[in-house]
Protein backbone atom coordinates (compact mmCIF):
# COMPACT_ATOMS: atom_id res chain seq x y z
CA UNK A 1 0.00 0.00 0.00
CA UNK A 2 2.97 2.59 0.70
CA UNK A 3 4.06 1.90 -2.50
CA UNK A 4 1.07 2.28 -4.34
CA UNK A 5 1.39 5.90 -2.24
CA UNK A 6 4.83 6.51 -3.38
CA UNK A 7 3.78 6.58 -6.92
CA UNK A 8 0.99 7.95 -7.07
CA UNK A 9 3.18 10.95 -5.36
CA UNK A 10 5.68 10.72 -8.10
CA UNK A 11 2.46 11.03 -10.78
CA UNK A 12 1.61 13.74 -9.02
CA UNK A 13 5.13 15.61 -9.40
CA UNK A 14 5.56 15.06 -12.93
CA UNK A 15 1.86 16.14 -13.90
CA UNK A 16 2.84 19.44 -12.30
CA UNK A 17 5.99 20.11 -13.64
CA UNK A 18 4.18 19.25 -17.34
CA UNK A 19 1.93 21.92 -16.76
CA UNK A 20 4.14 24.17 -15.53
CA UNK A 21 6.15 23.53 -18.83
CA UNK A 22 3.46 23.90 -20.85
CA UNK A 23 2.40 27.31 -18.73
CA UNK A 24 5.59 28.78 -19.78
CA UNK A 25 7.65 28.18 -17.22
CA UNK A 26 11.16 30.38 -16.93
CA UNK A 27 12.82 26.95 -18.59
CA UNK A 28 10.23 25.37 -21.04
CA UNK A 29 11.29 24.68 -24.21
CA UNK A 30 10.13 27.57 -26.52
CA UNK A 31 8.26 25.29 -28.90
CA UNK A 32 5.52 24.87 -25.61
CA UNK A 33 5.14 28.41 -25.65
CA UNK A 34 1.93 29.95 -26.95
CA UNK A 35 1.69 32.25 -29.82
CA UNK A 36 0.45 34.93 -27.47
CA UNK A 37 3.94 35.30 -26.23
CA UNK A 38 5.80 35.88 -29.76
CA UNK A 39 7.53 37.66 -30.74
CA UNK A 40 10.76 36.32 -30.45
CA UNK A 41 10.30 33.20 -28.61
CA UNK A 42 12.74 32.76 -25.68
CA UNK A 43 12.98 29.82 -22.97
CA UNK A 44 14.50 32.59 -20.38
CA UNK A 45 11.77 34.29 -19.18
CA UNK A 46 10.26 34.77 -15.95
CA UNK A 47 6.80 34.12 -15.03
CA UNK A 48 5.89 37.91 -14.85
CA UNK A 49 7.36 38.58 -17.85
CA UNK A 50 4.86 35.17 -19.46
CA UNK A 51 2.04 37.05 -17.31
CA UNK A 52 2.22 40.47 -18.55
CA UNK A 53 2.83 39.01 -22.32
CA UNK A 54 -0.12 36.87 -22.46
CA UNK A 55 -2.89 39.28 -20.48
CA UNK A 56 -1.36 42.96 -20.36
CA UNK A 57 -0.89 43.54 -24.26
CA UNK A 58 -3.21 45.45 -26.34
CA UNK A 59 -3.41 45.26 -29.90
CA UNK A 60 -1.18 47.44 -30.91
CA UNK A 61 1.72 46.11 -28.56
CA UNK A 62 0.93 48.52 -25.93
CA UNK A 63 1.09 47.53 -22.33
CA UNK A 64 -2.95 47.89 -21.03
CA UNK A 65 -2.74 50.14 -17.61
CA UNK A 66 -5.55 47.24 -15.91
CA UNK A 67 -6.22 43.99 -16.36
CA UNK A 68 -9.96 44.64 -16.94
CA UNK A 69 -11.34 46.83 -19.00
CA UNK A 70 -12.45 50.19 -17.63
CA UNK A 71 -13.34 53.87 -18.68
CA UNK A 72 -11.72 56.21 -16.55
CA UNK A 73 -13.91 59.03 -15.46
CA UNK A 74 -11.14 61.42 -14.88
CA UNK A 75 -8.93 61.90 -18.20
CA UNK A 76 -5.74 62.67 -15.68
CA UNK A 77 -5.89 58.95 -14.81
CA UNK A 78 -5.49 56.06 -17.07
CA UNK A 79 -7.35 52.81 -16.76
CA UNK A 80 -8.07 49.73 -18.47
CA UNK A 81 -6.56 49.38 -21.96
CA UNK A 82 -5.28 53.11 -22.01
CA UNK A 83 -1.10 52.66 -22.09
CA UNK A 84 1.42 54.94 -19.73
CA UNK A 85 4.28 55.91 -20.75
CA UNK A 86 5.80 55.03 -17.37
CA UNK A 87 4.78 51.50 -18.69
CA UNK A 88 6.97 51.14 -21.93
CA UNK A 89 9.79 53.05 -19.88
CA UNK A 90 9.93 50.06 -17.35
CA UNK A 91 9.23 47.51 -20.11
CA UNK A 92 12.10 49.19 -21.76
CA UNK A 93 14.49 49.06 -18.86
CA UNK A 94 13.52 45.64 -18.75
CA UNK A 95 14.52 44.25 -21.93
CA UNK A 96 17.86 46.24 -21.51
CA UNK A 97 18.31 44.64 -17.95
CA UNK A 98 17.44 41.23 -19.50
CA UNK A 99 19.71 41.76 -22.79
CA UNK A 100 16.76 41.02 -25.06
CA UNK A 101 17.56 43.07 -27.96
CA UNK A 102 14.05 41.87 -29.93
CA UNK A 103 11.65 43.13 -26.73
CA UNK A 104 13.44 46.37 -26.70
CA UNK A 105 13.40 46.84 -30.98
CA UNK A 106 9.87 45.73 -30.93
CA UNK A 107 8.72 48.49 -28.15
CA UNK A 108 11.07 51.37 -29.64
CA UNK A 109 8.92 50.68 -32.33
CA UNK A 110 5.61 51.16 -30.38
CA UNK A 111 7.19 54.29 -28.39
CA UNK A 112 7.86 56.09 -32.07
CA UNK A 113 4.06 54.88 -33.13
CA UNK A 114 2.19 55.87 -30.20
CA UNK A 115 3.65 58.40 -27.84
CA UNK A 116 6.42 60.07 -29.29
CA UNK A 117 6.36 63.35 -31.36
CA UNK A 118 9.34 64.32 -33.90
CA UNK A 119 10.86 67.22 -31.45
CA UNK A 120 10.98 64.05 -28.81
CA UNK A 121 8.48 65.15 -26.50
CA UNK A 122 6.55 61.79 -25.07
CA UNK A 123 2.40 61.84 -24.10
CA UNK A 124 2.33 60.54 -20.34
CA UNK A 125 -0.24 58.19 -21.79
CA UNK A 126 -1.99 57.22 -24.95
CA UNK A 127 -5.20 54.90 -25.80
CA UNK A 128 -8.91 54.79 -27.40
CA UNK A 129 -10.06 58.33 -26.18
CA UNK A 130 -10.11 60.97 -29.11
CA UNK A 131 -8.90 63.43 -26.73
CA UNK A 132 -5.52 64.40 -27.05
CA UNK A 133 -2.60 64.40 -23.93
CA UNK A 134 -1.20 67.30 -23.89
CA UNK A 135 1.15 66.92 -21.58
CA UNK A 136 4.49 64.28 -20.70
CA UNK A 137 6.01 63.50 -17.35
CA UNK A 138 9.43 64.29 -16.59
CA UNK A 139 10.71 60.70 -14.71
CA UNK A 140 9.18 59.22 -17.52
CA UNK A 141 10.82 60.25 -20.24
CA UNK A 142 13.81 60.36 -18.28
CA UNK A 143 13.37 56.42 -17.74
CA UNK A 144 13.18 56.20 -21.52
CA UNK A 145 15.95 57.95 -22.65
CA UNK A 146 18.44 56.62 -19.88
CA UNK A 147 16.90 53.09 -21.17
CA UNK A 148 17.70 54.17 -24.79
CA UNK A 149 21.26 55.25 -23.77
CA UNK A 150 22.35 51.77 -22.00
CA UNK A 151 20.69 49.85 -25.15
CA UNK A 152 22.53 52.26 -27.40
CA UNK A 153 25.56 51.56 -25.21
CA UNK A 154 25.53 47.81 -25.06
CA UNK A 155 24.38 47.07 -28.14
CA UNK A 156 26.36 49.34 -30.37
CA UNK A 157 22.98 51.09 -31.78
CA UNK A 158 23.70 54.40 -32.79
CA UNK A 159 19.71 54.95 -33.77
CA UNK A 160 18.86 54.16 -29.92
CA UNK A 161 21.43 56.70 -29.02
CA UNK A 162 20.33 59.37 -31.04
CA UNK A 163 16.77 58.56 -29.91
CA UNK A 164 17.47 59.07 -26.66
CA UNK A 165 19.85 62.87 -27.45
CA UNK A 166 16.34 63.96 -29.08
CA UNK A 167 14.21 63.16 -25.88
CA UNK A 168 16.86 64.35 -23.79
CA UNK A 169 16.78 67.57 -25.75
CA UNK A 170 13.22 67.89 -25.53
CA UNK A 171 13.54 67.76 -21.52
CA UNK A 172 16.02 70.06 -21.61
CA UNK A 173 14.57 72.63 -23.73
CA UNK A 174 10.83 72.47 -22.18
CA UNK A 175 11.14 71.31 -18.52
CA UNK A 176 14.49 73.60 -17.09
CA UNK A 177 13.95 77.02 -15.45
CA UNK A 178 16.69 78.50 -13.24
CA UNK A 179 18.63 75.30 -13.76
CA UNK A 180 15.52 73.34 -12.19
CA UNK A 181 13.20 70.16 -13.78
CA UNK A 182 9.56 70.61 -13.98
CA UNK A 183 6.93 67.94 -13.49
CA UNK A 184 5.62 68.27 -16.87
CA UNK A 185 5.95 70.48 -19.69
CA UNK A 186 2.49 70.94 -21.65
CA UNK A 187 3.00 70.99 -25.61
CA UNK A 188 0.01 72.65 -26.77
CA UNK A 189 0.28 76.04 -24.30
CA UNK A 190 3.82 76.01 -23.73
CA UNK A 191 3.38 75.89 -20.24
CA UNK A 192 5.43 74.21 -17.95
CA UNK A 193 4.78 73.21 -14.26
CA UNK A 194 6.12 75.18 -11.40
CA UNK A 195 5.79 72.16 -8.82
CA UNK A 196 8.89 68.92 -8.93
CA UNK A 197 7.74 65.69 -7.41
CA UNK A 198 11.15 64.57 -6.11
CA UNK A 199 10.79 60.56 -6.87
CA UNK A 200 11.35 62.29 -10.70
CA UNK A 201 14.84 62.79 -10.04
CA UNK A 202 16.13 60.21 -11.92
CA UNK A 203 19.80 60.95 -11.69
CA UNK A 204 21.61 58.10 -14.09
CA UNK A 205 19.45 59.74 -17.33
CA UNK A 206 21.32 62.89 -15.90
CA UNK A 207 24.14 61.74 -15.66
CA UNK A 208 24.11 60.24 -19.29
CA UNK A 209 22.46 63.72 -20.79
CA UNK A 210 25.09 65.49 -19.26
CA UNK A 211 27.76 63.12 -20.71
CA UNK A 212 25.94 63.56 -24.33
CA UNK A 213 26.19 66.99 -23.59
CA UNK A 214 22.82 67.46 -23.44
CA UNK A 215 22.17 69.10 -19.94
CA UNK A 216 25.00 71.64 -18.85
CA UNK A 217 27.25 70.89 -16.33
CA UNK A 218 25.90 73.68 -13.85
CA UNK A 219 22.61 72.02 -14.44
CA UNK A 220 23.61 68.04 -13.29
CA UNK A 221 26.02 69.36 -10.24
CA UNK A 222 23.06 71.45 -8.70
CA UNK A 223 20.58 69.07 -9.35
CA UNK A 224 22.68 66.29 -7.82
CA UNK A 225 23.46 68.79 -5.15
CA UNK A 226 19.63 69.04 -4.52
CA UNK A 227 19.00 65.68 -4.58
CA UNK A 228 21.49 65.15 -2.00
CA UNK A 229 20.86 67.65 0.30
CA UNK A 230 17.23 66.91 0.37
CA UNK A 231 16.01 67.56 4.09
CA UNK A 232 13.73 64.97 6.51
CA UNK A 233 10.46 65.55 8.64
CA UNK A 234 10.10 62.83 11.05
CA UNK A 235 12.53 60.94 9.37
CA UNK A 236 10.95 61.14 5.77
CA UNK A 237 11.46 62.88 2.92
CA UNK A 238 9.54 65.67 1.34
CA UNK A 239 7.35 65.04 -1.53
CA UNK A 240 7.80 67.74 -3.57
CA UNK A 241 9.08 70.92 -4.21
CA UNK A 242 7.61 74.30 -5.24
CA UNK A 243 9.41 76.74 -6.99
CA UNK A 244 7.48 79.64 -6.77
CA UNK A 245 7.38 79.52 -2.90
CA UNK A 246 10.97 77.52 -2.62
CA UNK A 247 9.12 75.23 -0.10
CA UNK A 248 9.02 71.62 0.29
CA UNK A 249 5.65 69.72 0.54
CA UNK A 250 5.23 67.05 3.42
CA UNK A 251 2.38 65.09 3.12
CA UNK A 252 1.05 63.91 6.48
CA UNK A 253 0.34 60.11 4.84
CA UNK A 254 3.35 58.12 3.49
CA UNK A 255 3.34 56.17 0.13
CA UNK A 256 6.41 53.88 0.08
CA UNK A 257 6.62 54.47 -3.47
CA UNK A 258 7.39 58.24 -2.79
CA UNK A 259 9.76 57.63 -0.83
CA UNK A 260 11.52 54.47 -2.23
CA UNK A 261 12.13 55.75 -5.59
CA UNK A 262 14.36 58.90 -3.99
CA UNK A 263 15.90 56.47 -1.81
CA UNK A 264 16.85 54.51 -4.97
CA UNK A 265 17.89 57.25 -7.55
CA UNK A 266 20.29 58.86 -4.43
CA UNK A 267 21.85 55.42 -4.35
CA UNK A 268 22.49 55.30 -8.26
CA UNK A 269 24.00 58.28 -7.08
CA UNK A 270 26.43 56.77 -4.48
CA UNK A 271 24.00 59.10 -1.50
CA UNK A 272 22.78 56.97 1.19
CA UNK A 273 19.60 57.51 2.84
CA UNK A 274 20.53 56.28 6.25
CA UNK A 275 17.51 58.09 7.79
CA UNK A 276 14.71 56.46 5.26
CA UNK A 277 16.39 53.49 4.98
CA UNK A 278 16.70 52.31 8.23
CA UNK A 279 12.98 53.24 9.26
CA UNK A 280 12.00 50.86 6.62
CA UNK A 281 13.77 48.10 7.74
CA UNK A 282 12.68 48.88 11.19
CA UNK A 283 9.26 48.64 10.31
CA UNK A 284 9.61 45.55 8.03
CA UNK A 285 11.68 44.16 11.04
CA UNK A 286 8.50 45.02 13.45
CA UNK A 287 5.90 43.96 11.05
CA UNK A 288 7.16 41.28 9.02
CA UNK A 289 5.41 43.15 5.94
CA UNK A 290 6.05 46.50 4.29
CA UNK A 291 2.49 48.15 4.41
CA UNK A 292 1.70 50.21 1.66
CA UNK A 293 1.34 53.86 4.16
CA UNK A 294 1.98 54.86 7.09
CA UNK A 295 1.11 57.99 8.88
CA UNK A 296 4.24 60.11 9.02
CA UNK A 297 4.16 61.49 12.72
CA UNK A 298 3.23 57.70 14.47
CA UNK A 299 5.04 55.94 12.19
CA UNK A 300 1.85 53.39 11.93
CA UNK A 301 0.52 51.72 9.18
CA UNK A 302 -2.45 53.61 7.61
CA UNK A 303 -3.64 50.58 5.69
CA UNK A 304 -3.57 47.06 5.90
CA UNK A 305 -2.54 45.88 1.96
CA UNK A 306 1.26 45.34 0.59
CA UNK A 307 2.11 46.81 -2.69
CA UNK A 308 4.19 44.56 -4.72
CA UNK A 309 5.54 47.50 -6.74
CA UNK A 310 6.32 49.28 -2.90
CA UNK A 311 8.72 45.22 -2.70
CA UNK A 312 10.32 46.10 -6.19
CA UNK A 313 11.36 49.27 -5.61
CA UNK A 314 12.57 48.41 -1.64
CA UNK A 315 14.91 45.48 -3.62
CA UNK A 316 16.15 47.81 -6.42
CA UNK A 317 17.20 50.20 -3.58
CA UNK A 318 18.33 47.36 -1.40
CA UNK A 319 20.78 45.83 -4.52
CA UNK A 320 21.94 49.07 -5.07
CA UNK A 321 23.08 49.56 -1.42
CA UNK A 322 24.82 46.48 -1.24
CA UNK A 323 22.22 45.59 1.29
CA UNK A 324 21.88 41.96 -0.06
CA UNK A 325 20.56 39.66 2.70
CA UNK A 326 17.59 42.15 3.45
CA UNK A 327 17.21 42.43 -0.23
CA UNK A 328 16.50 38.67 -0.10
CA UNK A 329 14.16 39.09 2.41
CA UNK A 330 12.03 41.34 0.42
CA UNK A 331 11.97 39.76 -2.08
CA UNK A 332 10.77 36.27 -0.62
CA UNK A 333 8.14 38.62 1.33
CA UNK A 334 7.11 40.01 -2.26
CA UNK A 335 6.27 36.46 -4.25
CA UNK A 336 3.49 35.44 -1.98
CA UNK A 337 1.69 38.27 -3.57
CA UNK A 338 2.81 36.47 -7.54
CA UNK A 339 0.82 33.87 -9.03
CA UNK A 340 2.99 30.63 -9.24
CA UNK A 341 0.92 28.04 -10.04
CA UNK A 342 0.90 26.98 -13.34
CA UNK A 343 -2.41 25.89 -13.99
CA UNK A 344 -3.61 29.33 -12.34
CA UNK A 345 -4.61 31.37 -15.81
CA UNK A 346 -2.95 34.63 -14.06
CA UNK A 347 0.22 32.40 -13.74
CA UNK A 348 3.53 35.32 -13.16
CA UNK A 349 0.84 37.89 -12.43
CA UNK A 350 0.31 39.93 -8.97
CA UNK A 351 -3.94 39.52 -9.43
CA UNK A 352 -6.09 40.00 -6.84
CA UNK A 353 -9.71 39.47 -7.54
CA UNK A 354 -8.50 39.07 -11.39
CA UNK A 355 -7.33 42.16 -11.37
CA UNK A 356 -4.17 44.40 -11.44
CA UNK A 357 -2.17 47.43 -12.43
CA UNK A 358 0.80 47.36 -14.78
CA UNK A 359 3.08 48.55 -12.43
CA UNK A 360 2.60 46.23 -9.70
CA UNK A 361 3.81 43.73 -12.06
CA UNK A 362 6.69 45.64 -14.33
CA UNK A 363 8.38 46.90 -11.04
CA UNK A 364 8.60 43.23 -9.36
CA UNK A 365 9.65 41.62 -12.85
CA UNK A 366 12.77 44.96 -12.59
CA UNK A 367 13.17 43.26 -8.93
CA UNK A 368 13.39 39.83 -9.87
CA UNK A 369 15.94 40.97 -12.96
CA UNK A 370 18.02 42.31 -11.15
CA UNK A 371 18.55 39.95 -8.57
CA UNK A 372 19.25 37.24 -10.49
CA UNK A 373 21.92 39.16 -12.49
CA UNK A 374 23.52 40.10 -8.86
CA UNK A 375 23.49 36.79 -8.09
CA UNK A 376 21.06 36.60 -5.69
CA UNK A 377 18.80 34.30 -6.67
CA UNK A 378 18.80 31.10 -9.15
Amino acid sequence: MRLVYVTVALLVMLIAAAAFILAGGPFASNASKETADAPELRSDRLPGEIFIRRHMVNADETLKTNLKPRIAANRDVAQGEEALSESIGLWLQYAVEKDDKGLFEQNVGVLRARFLKEDGWISWKVGTSSETVATNALIDDLRIADALYKAGSRWGKPAYTALADTISGSVAQNMVTDGRFSDFYDHTSAWKSHILTLSYLHVSAFKAMYERGKLSEPVYRSTVDFLKNLPTRDAWFPFSYDFDKGTYLYNDEINWIDQLYIVYHRAQAGIPSNEVWSLLKEQFNKYDVLYGRYHAQSKMPAVDFESPAAYGLAILSAVELGDREFAQSLYYRMLRFQILNPANEWYGGFVFDDETHIFDNLVPLLAERKMYDEGLIR
